[in-house]
């Protein structure tokens, strides 16, 4: 695979397109963190679940693009009535107008499936342009920390430095094949073949976002939510194991 959006358009397309209902940590946060009279857009909507979920529970002005146009049709053909609006668009340069919406959802960790470090960036400041002054977004990112403390990812992160160092390779260890594609394994990550995926340190990603000028509000894992403790800062959070995923809830 040449790289993460054909990884999408292919042997990840039917995972994307057909997966129903919100995990546990997506329904606590849009429930407790935004308002369903809200203009709400959703960055990397894949096949429309997430949004598709908010319909159903009240939210009524809801937005969704993804770069991949097979995906979008599917996710239209779920909407029969259009009262969702998706659309293709890239999460580097979107064509929405400044302060558009009133809240945005980045919950799909889709900023780490952009290979580039620049164009993370550039995706992050396109996501402040469109939220409107006061409003909220919600993030999640692919957490190293929690990937580097489970016993059997160590020790495939160790291996995978060693080759990298053999190869003389100059990429980060934060860098990673995709272990799995289409649900089963994917050989070629054993060889460090890509696309790779983006996995965040805590501290890194407050700093990036902080860099946009987003206020964090809350932050926590999966672990944390579960729990009903979803952090004020990453200085209490780094006390607590992290397990899952990072969520971050920010404000314009």
């Amino acid at each position: 695979m040449s790289d993460n959006k054909q990884v999408y358009s292919t042997v990840e397309f039917e995972d994307w397109a057909y997966k129903k209902l919100l995990i546990y940590e997506e329904k606590d946060l849009i429930e407790n963190y935004l308002d369903p009279s809200g203009k709400t857009l959703e960055a990397g909507t894949g096949g429309g679940r997430i949004l598709l979920e908010m319909k159903k529970i009240g939210f009524t002005s809801l937005y969704g693009y993804d770069y991949v146009p097979d995906l979008i049709e599917e996710a239209k053909q779920k909407d029969p009535s259009g009262n969702i609006c998706f659309e293709v668009q890239d999460a580097t340069s979107l064509n929405y107008g400044d302060n558009d919406f009133a809240q945005i959802v980045y919950l799909q960790q889709i900023i780490c499936f952009i290979e580039d470090t620049e164009a993370r960036l550039k995706a992050l400041k396109e996501a402040y342009r469109i939220l409107n002054k006061g409003g909220t977004a919600l993030f999640s990112f692919l957490s190293f920390d929690a990937r580097n403390s489970s016993a059997m990812y160590s020790i495939f992160l160790r291996y995978l430095g060693m080759l990298r160092n053999l190869r003389g390779s100059p990429r980060t260890i934060q860098y990673l094949p995709w272990l799995k594609h289409g649900g089963k394994i994917n050989w070629s990550a054993f060889f460090d073949g890509e696309p790779y995926v983006y996995w965040y340190k805590l501290e890194e990603i407050d700093r990036f976002l902080r860099e946009v000028n987003f206020e964090i509000v809350a932050v926590g894992s999966d672990r944390q939510i579960r729990k009903g403790k979803m952090h004020r800062s990453i200085e209490t959070l780094i006390k607590e194991p992290i397990a899952g995923m990072l969520y971050f809830v920010c404000k314009k």
